[in-house]
């Protein structure tokens, strides 16, 4: 028999005026925290980090908060609207730099 592997899996979309994106929050238990793993659409990771909670529904409200947080940083000066999906993931990387950073494969694979 084959051994059976679910991966939990969060999108959130956003729109800045007529742009839209989204991103995949990708979420683990790696023991006493959640690992939390933000991707771009193309499934290549933004970031990676420990939000310092025990419960997967509420490291996904923080990625939540942190893209919010991301998209009033990268609309606040934006002066090319195309630009909006690495607009976010460099800011993200910029939100997230507080939390405690998260290598996936560092403890087990995913």
């Amino acid at each position: 028999m084959s051994r059976v592997n679910i991966t939990p899996r969060f999108v959130l979309d956003y729109v800045v005026g007529r742009y839209h994106g989204q991103v995949e929050v990708v979420t683990k238990d790696i023991g006493a925290t959640i690992g939390t793993e933000i991707l771009n659409e193309n499934g290549g990771r933004i970031c990676a980090y420990r939000p310092g909670t025990r419960y997967p529904d509420r490291a996904q409200e923080v990625a939540e908060e942190h893209l919010r947080a991301a998209l009033e940083l990268a609309l606040d000066g934006l002066d090319d609207p195309a630009r909006i999906h690495r607009e976010v993931a460099a800011r993200l990387r910029d939100v997230v730099a507080g939390e405690q950073k998260w290598t996936p494969g560092e403890e087990d694979s995913w």
